[in-house]
């Protein structure tokens, strides 16, 4: 196993903060970045892992930082 490291916002959130708004259902904590270490056999893995947790259709996006 492996250790990939992503980095997770939520877009929504974000474009909220900016406008000087509330997002109704995410907190403003996650209009900044936060990192997340996933333990995978492969990156393809770590992906599709994050990516569950935390899914596009609901504003959040992920960058692998390794």
């Amino acid at each position: 196993m492996s250790t990939y490291v992503f980095s997770v916002y939520n877009a929504e959130a974000r474009d909220a903060v900016h406008n000087n708004r509330d997002h109704p259902h995410i907190s403003e904590r996650w209009a900044s970045p936060c990192r997340f270490e996933i333990e995978a056999k492969c990156s393809a893995d770590a992906e599709a892992c994050i990516r569950k947790k935390y899914p596009t259709k609901d504003g959040f996006v992920t960058k692998r930082l390794n």
